[in-house]
């Protein structure tokens, strides 16, 4: 069924494109398809990895992607010296140890030479190997690209740098209080470092360009985190964190001079007020920030934890950090098992579970990787195919279908603010019209059509809302 759809978007995208972020393809299933990349017999060498969980991604300058992979499992070492663990629960050592590699990929999809990354030389000449049972490293935490465009890479409680051209490895940091850090972000203008600790109540550190420690950049950061984003203007830094547990938003910093003046909170970001959605109506509604980048102009990419745990918004979200506006929504909700990682690949393309990176190769191209999808996806931007959504939001607003995937009815809401010609077409991927729903004039308010799909094929769909010349689409899916 995957491959279907893939096809059939494919095709979608040299005939039809809608306004907004659109789903390209999923790149890697990587508890699924494409599960061989990172384990399985054969796979490297004949070796084991069983490597899952994406936490970050990045596209170097040679257009090779760059995964960090948060478990792995292989291929074990046990009773090995040289690779006596350290066992992060209990503190005891273990002479049974497991490789969690940092992956690049070619364009083709293929290893780069030198991908897996699991033991490599650090400057000065020591060994260093990247494993589950390391007491400074280990488990990938984020990734980003420093200003020479190599790989800033946060392994358990260490920040490694890498050559993008090579994979050597050009540094390593680790603090004194060992333990789980976010991704690491160098300052495009000051070129200073900025990583934290996951758990709440420790510092946001400030590091050189050579990765060495100059201060606290933020004394106690009291809210469980994993990412940071950074922004140097003509008035000073802007630092921006997420709020993994329990979420209250992405986080505000602001310091006039970053080097010698610790950060001070100036406000949160994403939360509302009211939230309605098709279903209900929510008040006081908390954004619970799992990952944050930057786009191409300077606006925040925000990444919302999975629903079972965070409540309506939990979606890619793009907002504006000047005004705290949600200028864009990427994805469709995915599925959402009780059960963290007992979930294979995903049932359809574009599903939004566990948002943990992203990263813009230009404006119209987006990579993102999803924790518990275990998925690597691409999404690209139509902009003069339908007005933009943002343009319209004053004048109408069209809903997610629900359910969504559907069989083989779903009801497709939205709402109007003025009377008017309402139109609302349901198109296949090819741009045929498959039904009208609505072609009549009507007044403000809000509406509800069914769709029944009985007799039609199962695959993705578009439906379309228009009023006076104003239009906006979604996506929806039809599986049996």
């Amino acid at each position: 069924m995957k491959k279907l759809l893939v096809v059939v978007f494919v095709l979608a995208l040299v005939t039809m494109t809608w306004a907004g972020w659109n789903h390209a393809e999923t790149v890697f299933e990587f508890s699924g398809v494409d599960s061989g990349l990172v384990g399985g017999t054969g796979s490297i060498s004949g070796e084991w990895f069983e490597s899952y969980s994406p936490h970050g991604v990045v596209v170097d300058g040679n257009g090779r992607i760059w995964v960090a992979i948060h478990f792995g499992n292989g291929p074990d070492q046990n009773g090995s010296p040289e690779f006596v663990g350290y066992n992060h629960n209990d503190g005891i050592a273990d002479d049974t140890c497991h490789f969690v590699p940092l992956y690049c990929f070619n364009p083709d999809g293929s290893h780069a030479s030198f991908s897996p990354i699991t033991i490599f030389t650090l400057p000065g000449g020591a060994m260093d190997t990247l494993y589950s049972e390391s007491k400074d490293n280990g488990s990938g935490k984020g990734i980003s690209l420093d200003n020479d465009g190599n790989i800033l890479y946060s392994a358990w409680s260490s920040v490694y740098r890498f050559d993008y051209q090579t994979g050597a490895c050009l540094g390593k940091w680790t603090p004194s209080a060992m333990g789980s850090i976010t991704e690491a972000v160098q300052d495009a203008v000051t070129g200073l470092i900025y990583v934290g600790k996951v758990s709440g109540g420790n510092p946001i550190y400030l590091l050189d360009e050579d990765l060495t420690f100059i201060a606290n950049a933020v004394e106690a950061n009291n809210q469980i985190n994993r990412t940071i984003a950074v922004i140097t203007n003509e008035d000073g830094t802007h630092l921006y964190t997420g709020s993994t547990w329990n979420g209250t938003g992405v986080h505000h910093w602001f310091s006039e001079d970053a080097e010698f003046n610790q950060f001070e909170k100036v406000d949160t970001l994403g939360n509302l007020d009211e939230l309605v959605t098709p279903d209900s109506t929510y008040t006081n509604v908390n954004l619970w920030v799992e990952s944050l980048d930057l786009t191409p102009d300077g606006k925040l990419l925000v990444g919302a934890l999975r629903r079972l745990w965070a409540g309506p918004l939990c979606l890619w979200y793009i907002i504006d950090p000047v005004t705290g506006e949600y200028v864009e929504e990427i994805g469709t909700e995915g599925p959402d098992p009780a059960n963290d990682h007992n979930l294979q690949a995903p049932p359809f393309a574009g599903a939004v579970n566990g948002p943990r990176g992203g990263f813009f190769t230009d404006a119209n191209t987006l990579y993102t990787v999803d924790f518990y999808m275990n998925t690597l996806d691409k999404w690209t931007w139509a902009a003069d195919a339908i007005d933009n959504d943002v343009v319209v939001l004053d004048k109408f607003a069209l809903k997610q279908n629900y359910p969504n995937p559907f069989n083989p009815t779903t009801t497709i809401p939205f709402s109007i603010k003025n009377d008017g010609l309402v139109k609302l077409i349901v198109y296949d991927m090819l741009g045929h019209e498959v039904v009208t729903l609505v072609d009549k004039k009507m007044n403000s308010g809000s509406y509800k059509f069914d769709f029944d799909a009985s007799g039609y094929a199962t695959g993705m769909y578009v439906y379309r809302l228009a009023i006076d010349g104003n239009q906006m689409a979604k996506k929806m899916l039809y599986i049996k």
